[in-house]
């Protein structure tokens, strides 16, 4: 007879029977009646093919074979508790891996250093990756299952099926000019005063959503930017800024570069904006996704 087959709650009334060695008080701590406890001792004895007890009618003791089967079973009944506890925790949540992506800009928001503490906090158990990655690889990554979540701008060309996007917040563009620029002290600027200004900028292959919607909006106004310079991340197409190679459009969150001899200027097209959400698999059931998503919401 394997213990697979044998039937765990009659191990639970052996053990606690093994350890009151009295029926009436060990039905009371199950909470059931005598009848069905002995039924199910008899019942582990002949699955087993040994007696557990000597019985009298004023004593109850274990066997040999009851003593070698306790420690066993106690062990079996813990890890069956074991178990169970961590399907709990791994459908509730509370442990596992969360695998985030984020753009470089999205990192130097006020929102994801706080969103990240919240969420560690809150479920210290679970093993989250940061993983930085373009907006355009990420909606890659999270269709192939590389990532969970992401944290990115919406392509131009649109979002793939079967991942939902969800807006978190919406910030403006911003001019990022040299401090010496004619640009720099203008009183209003709009998108069309920089049709014949050298443009700074990442590189097209590179997926950056907001480098694909610079072009889209300049494309609206009639021209296309004068690319004089590429960038691969933020930190440098500001410092390349500095050198008047040419101006960029960066999210607002960008201002927490803080470059000498560069400055910021607001533009006045209502449109020169942009939007971060939280992308994810449709249907995913991956509780931990869902709780990421419901406080990044939770924190704006």
């Amino acid at each position: 007879m394997s213990f697979i087959s044998m039937n765990l709650r009659h191990l639970e009334y052996f053990v606690v029977l093994a350890e009151e060695l009295h029926f009436r008080r060990s039905a009371e701590r199950l909470g059931i009646t005598q009848a069905p406890l002995s039924l199910a001792i008899q019942a582990l004895e002949a699955d087993l093919g040994a007696r557990l007890f000597h019985r009298t009618r004023r004593e109850v003791a274990l066997t040999e074979a009851g003593l070698a089967l306790l420690e066993d079973a106690r062990a079996i009944l813990a890890r069956v508790e074991h178990a169970r506890e961590s399907v709990w925790e791994t459908v509730s949540g509370d442990v596992g891996r969360l695998r985030v992506g984020f753009t470089n800009a999205s990192s130097l928001s006020p929102m994801f250093p706080r969103l990240i503490h919240a969420y560690r906090t809150r479920r210290p158990k679970v093993n989250i990756s940061l993983i930085e990655l373009s907006s355009a690889r990420q909606l890659e990554a999270i269709g192939e299952r590389e990532l969970d979540v992401g944290l990115l701008r919406a392509p131009q060309a649109g979002v793939p099926s079967g991942l939902v996007l969800t807006p978190l917040y919406t910030e403006p563009l911003l001019l990022a000019v040299q401090s010496r620029h004619r640009l720099a002290k203008a009183k209003r600027i709009c998108l069309a005063d920089l049709r014949d200004e050298p443009f700074i900028a990442y590189p097209r292959s590179a997926g950056v959503a907001v480098h694909e919607q610079t072009l889209a909006l300049c494309a609206k106004r009639g021209f296309e930017p004068n690319v004089l310079q590429e960038a691969q991340q933020a930190s440098t197409l500001i410092g390349l800024t500095a050198t008047g190679l040419g101006v960029a459009l960066v999210p607002a969150s960008l201002r927490a570069i803080t470059v000498p001899g560069v400055v910021f200027r607001t533009l006045e097209d209502e449109d020169t904006c942009t939007t971060l959400y939280v992308a994810h698999r449709y249907g995913d059931a991956n509780a931990r996704v869902a709780q990421f998503v419901e406080l990044a919401h939770s924190l704006q």
